[in-house]
């Protein structure tokens, strides 16, 4: 559950059981695992799979064929189409970590 939603602000994702804000988009083919979150305005599409408790929020759209884990964060207007992101800290596009 996303501890800064309503219940009603909120619904688990068909495919893995994982929490989706109502204000994201998630396609049924993106995996989101039992403990992993989407909130903010995320758009999620094609074969993604969202394991663990990794988190995606802001901007983020992420597409075709990638995979978040561990404790990764994806945030801001971050954008991706293919890779494997898995650390233990937040990843943000590359304009937000030089200001």
């Amino acid at each position: 559950m996303i501890v800064n939603l309503l219940e009603n602000e909120q619904r688990k994702h068909k495919n893995g059981g994982g929490w989706v804000a109502l204000t994201a988009e998630v396609a049924d083919s993106v995996f989101v695992a039992p403990f992993a979150i989407v909130y903010g305005s995320a758009e999620i599409t094609g074969k993604v799979r969202v394991l663990d408790f990794a988190q995606i929020s802001g901007h983020v759209k992420l597409s075709g064929d990638v995979v978040v884990s561990g404790h990764c964060w994806l945030d801001g207007n971050f954008k991706a189409s293919t890779g494997h992101f898995h650390r233990n800290d937040r990843v943000v596009e590359k304009q937000q970590r030089i200001r």
